[in-house]
């Protein structure tokens, strides 16, 4: 019953919300869209987040859709032992730069009281989770070696049959527990982000190319 639950009510309950409700909110209410710009109020902190978190999130995400969308090439190019050590070590590094960019922004809206004051629930859900899923991303990286042979062997057919609406959660049932933990961390996100300013990231904002800059201004008042 477990396993159901994982494999198969929560991705299509997740897949359900960040198909429904994205394009509805989007075309609802674009004016809480966009995230907060939070650069001119702390910086210090969000160069050391920000950066390692945007390449390792990012290029983890690029690296499981690649397998997904090409799992025989990708499949080719593991065909030898250096290039799966290679791969693997490259993805390792990525996850603790995910892990480590995570930590430090959550510290970062945690510690400055200015950011905890424009910071919702939903900031703090989304930004431990993503904590969670870096973190057992990196778990299995180096305790779970080879993941990326097993993924394409596992993750990708059982995601293939959660798209052709014939979920078979036998092909990933038997793999460890860290795996299943790995699994829910990911669709809880999927079905999250539809109500986070996180979803942002699926807008391209070609329009803002033509803006003018924005100008930022403090205002002081003056001593009397």
């Amino acid at each position: 019953m477990l396993d159901l639950i994982i494999f198969v009510i929560i991705p299509y309950f997740a897949i359900a919300l960040a198909v429904f409700v994205t394009p509805y909110r989007y075309l609802t209410n674009r004016l809480d869209w966009s995230a907060f710009s939070t650069q001119f109020l702390e910086r210090k902190k969000l160069v050391w987040g920000s950066i390692p978190w945007h390449y390792g999130v990012i290029l983890i995400l690029a690296g499981h859709l690649i397998g997904f969308l090409f799992p025989s090439a990708v499949q080719s190019i593991l065909s030898g032992i250096e290039a799966i050590v290679a791969m693997e070590s490259i993805a390792l590094t990525l996850g603790l730069l995910a892990l480590t960019g995570s930590l430090v922004l959550l510290l970062r809206r945690f510690s400055s009281g200015i950011l905890r004051n424009i910071s919702g629930y939903m900031d703090w859900i989304l930004l431990l989770l993503v904590l969670y899923q870096a973190g057992t991303g990196v778990y299995m990286g180096i305790f779970a070696r080879w993941g990326m042979e097993w993924y394409l062997h596992t993750a990708v057919p059982w995601l293939y049959s959660l798209l052709t609406l014939n979920p078979d959660i036998s092909i990933v049932s038997g793999l460890p527990v860290i795996f299943k933990l790995h699994v829910t961390g990911a669709f809880l996100i999927l079905a999250l982000l539809p109500f986070t300013k996180f979803v942002h990231f699926l807008f391209l904002p070609l329009d803002f190319i033509k803006d003018p800059p924005l100008l930022y201004r403090w205002a002081f008042r003056k001593k009397l």
